[in-house]
């Protein structure tokens, strides 16, 4: 079956304790649908937790739901596979907490999804950058995003309207170009560096860059940086007088308020990136700050190698150990 387009479905640990009945109703009631008519990207716990009500079996009441969400005048057993297979057919989960919703970002920042469902409680929503990050992201691109069952619904009854008759033509979501991603080609072999900058350390950070463009580039096979950053450093280089194929390495992301931090973030969870250069501006608060929070998240993650320079004498030691 053709699908409409790409939704993220993501519930909040606090969501998934606090209000669980309503979590497991929406699920039961409106997880078919979605996962029949549009791809569905969640995380891990999310998707361990729909597994675990999909693959148990169903009570009276949910039966009645499951049939009901899908337009059925009975459910027998045949109809209950169909279900639970449409269901696990599609959706696809990536990795388990922030790294999950660092790849879901990143998906939203490359134009990748057309829709989030983020059921959450107050509580996450206001202390984990992650959903800080997913809820600003998808304003800062013009994603719809519903954070609570109501709204998804109101959603969900607009989407059914748009898939009736001539509407359901590749119609249901505003068209998105995905931009060609600076992480294409990246694998875990390249030796990958990351150049970020807050806007009052972008000449500190190029004269940096210039005086160790020998160590940088005999080093690093690819150097990532975000977008002002990225073009200025690859003029500075030209005007250095560093050739076109050295200047090609450089590759540029978002900007950080477009979401470059994201970029990066998951380039470094997906452990293509081992080596970052961030030089911060300690005394100016930033409007994408949720974003920083969530990178230097990943950065400390379990199991992520990597090495973090923040001001010009830690880059240097990073940068001349060579």
């Amino acid at each position: 079956m053709t699908k409409h387009g790409k939704i993220a479905f993501i519930t909040t640990p606090k969501f998934r304790e606090s209000r669980s009945e309503l979590a497991e109703d929406f699920i039961f009631d409106h997880l078919y649908g979605l996962c029949d008519h549009f791809s569905v990207l969640t995380t891990g716990r999310t998707g361990g937790f729909v597994h675990s009500l999909v693959d148990r079996d169903p009570s009276d009441r949910e039966r009645e739901k499951i049939q009901a969400g899908m337009g059925l005048s009975d459910l027998d057993n045949h109809d209950l596979e169909r279900w639970r297979r449409t269901i696990h057919d599609g959706l696809t989960i990536t990795m388990a907490r922030f790294q999950g919703m660092i790849h879901v970002a990143y998906e939203l920042v490359e134009g990748r999804i057309d829709a989030v469902i983020h059921l959450t409680d107050w509580e996450d929503k206001s202390a984990k950058p992650d959903s800080a990050v997913l809820s600003r992201e998808a304003n800062v691109h013009n994603v719809p995003i519903a954070t609570d069952p109501y709204t998804a619904l109101a959603y969900i009854r607009g989407w059914k309207r748009k898939l009736v008759g001539d509407q359901s033509r590749g119609t249901v979501f505003v068209p998105r170009q995905p931009n060609p991603s600076p992480l294409t080609g990246l694998k875990e072999s390249d030796r990958v560096l990351a150049i970020i900058a807050h806007d009052n350390m972008k000449l500190e950070t190029f004269l940096f860059a210039l005086e160790h463009a020998r160590h940088i580039f005999e080093r690093y096979d690819y150097i990532l940086a975000t977008g002002t950053t990225g073009s200025w450093l690859k003029r500075y280089m030209h005007a250095a007088g560093r050739g076109f194929a050295e200047i090609e390495r450089i590759r540029c992301c978002n900007s950080g308020p477009k979401g470059g931090d994201i970029q990066i973030a998951y380039a470094v969870v997906r452990r293509v990136c081992q080596t970052i250069i961030f030089f911060q501006d300690p005394t100016v608060s930033h409007p994408h700050d949720s974003d920083i929070r969530l990178f230097e998240q990943a950065v400390v993650a379990d199991g992520v190698q990597v090495e973090l320079a923040t001001n010009v004498e830690s880059a240097r030691l990073l940068i001349e150990s060579s």
